[in-house]
């Protein structure tokens, strides 16, 4: 019985990261048609991109990646909520 239990927390949480995460590319789109932000280290336009429902912005030279005020607090309210998902979130951050 635990199993089933199991399955449909998976679900749900699966459901709502797919929620978060389509809201977050909904305000990717809107971030895109201002102009890019300039990386503080190369002074290069940085990438921005989703994880964990947050925007967050990487420097395509350097690869460091910038939090705007209450996004890290949102990524470790996330990651604190649903542990299972830091090897996800460590593998956006970096890239891949």
């Amino acid at each position: 019985m635990s199993d089933s239990w199991d399955d449909r927390r998976k679900a749900q949480e699966e459901s709502y990261f797919d929620k978060v995460n389509k809201q977050a590319l909904e305000r990717l789109a809107l971030k895109k048609q201002e102009a890019p932000r300039i990386s503080p280290v190369s002074g290069k336009p940085m990438e921005q991109f989703c994880a964990l429902g947050v925007v967050l912005d990487r420097c395509s030279e350097t690869g460091g990646v910038w939090f705007d005020s209450g996004e890290l607090e949102q990524v470790a309210k996330n990651l604190t909520t649903h542990p299972e998902k830091l090897g996800e979130f460590l593998s956006m951050i970096k890239g891949k």
